[in-house]
């Protein structure tokens, strides 16, 4: 082959490459405009590194306590196939990433029911960005007049632009569901006062899918935990299908704090699994050597975001549960 033979052909393969890489170009280009069209360029940050979570069956009920760091945020999962977040951890652009990237990993675009269970920033931190990302059908906020500044402040406010129900937080709600796959979703505090101390009125509800019941306590302090004890042997919780003495699954509260978790509490519950919420060397302590030696008394399994990552109890229709570690 010539020399004029051998540049013809290299100049024709030079212009093969630049038509392939120019229709590469114009199909990302295409592809990025779509994707664009249905997810705002502020969004895209929320769809990359989506943590490895399988699909919920039919049926079945999953509580995913999230690895936020030194704060709370659960999502639940109910077996109708409605979706409850619970609290959304501290603040920061990392905790929204979190929140926002586990909800879209589970395809999560509407929110049921999001409650914030009192107005400390570890508890509503991401709160206002995930209710700018998404729909959120019903609210339900702490009793108190305090929401100036702060993460709940922001919190607030962007929930207040939206088009959804704002409800005070109070035993009186219950979001029990009757049908195919009944469950109990019934609060046991606060009381409708409005207590000056944050902890003090922390909400608290219990959960109960086929025999499985999840007690859920925010921050809650020992105090509270002594009138959920007498409001239970009073009788006053039947009426709302409770019954606490049969809690096998213990949302640990505030964090594995000294002030929370006594061991008479503890004793009162039929208690197999405690998971506790908390960062990794968080300046607090937390969980106190005391409340992981009660745990151990009284023959918990125990399980920590801050060791385990995100940490998910799937109830199965047979009244049958396990948990599962999904790293962070």
């Amino acid at each position: 082959m010539g020399y004029r033979d051998q540049k013809a052909k290299v100049t024709d393969k030079i212009q093969r490459i630049k038509r392939i890489a120019l229709s590469f170009g114009v199909f990302l280009l295409v592809g990025l405009l779509i994707f664009s069209f249905f997810y705002p360029p502020n969004s895209w940050k929320y769809y990359f590194h989506l943590p490895k979570v399988g699909k919920r069956q039919q049926n079945e009920m999953r509580v995913h306590f999230l690895d936020v760091g030194q704060g709370d945020c659960i999502l639940i999962e109910l077996p109708d196939g409605k979706v409850m977040l619970v609290d959304g951890g501290g603040s920061g652009a990392k905790t929204e990433k979190t929140v926002l990237r586990y909800m879209n990993a589970l395809k999560i675009d509407v929110i049921d029911h999001l409650l914030i269970t009192h107005t400390d920033n570890d508890h509503s931190g991401a709160i206002g960005e995930v209710a700018r990302m998404k729909k959120v059908l019903n609210a339900y906020l702490p009793t108190t007049s305090n929401i100036e500044g702060g993460c709940y402040a922001a919190a607030y406010a962007e929930l207040s632009k939206k088009e959804c129900e704002l409800f005070e937080t109070n035993r009186a709600l219950n979001l029990s569901q009757d049908g195919a796959t009944p469950y109990t979703l019934s609060f046991l505090y606060p009381y409708m006062e409005n207590l000056e101390e944050e902890n003090e009125g922390s909400a608290v509800f219990w959960l109960d899918y086929m025999g499985v019941s999840f007690l859920f306590t925010g921050d809650a302090s020992s105090e509270v935990e002594e009138v959920l004890v007498r409001d239970d042997e009073y009788g006053f919780l039947k009426e709302k299908k409770v019954e606490l003495s049969s809690t096998e699954i213990l949302k640990v509260a505030h964090h594995g704090s000294v002030n929370s978790s006594s061991l008479e509490f503890l004793n009162y519950l039929n208690l197999q699994t405690a998971v506790i919420s908390c960062g990794k060397d968080n300046a607090y302590g937390h969980p106190a050597d005391s409340v992981l030696d009660k745990l151990q008394i009284v023959g918990s399994d125990v399980y920590r975001t801050d060791e385990d990552g995100h940490i998910i109890v799937t109830v199965k229709e047979d009244g049958s549960y396990f948990v599962e570690r999904v790293k962070s």
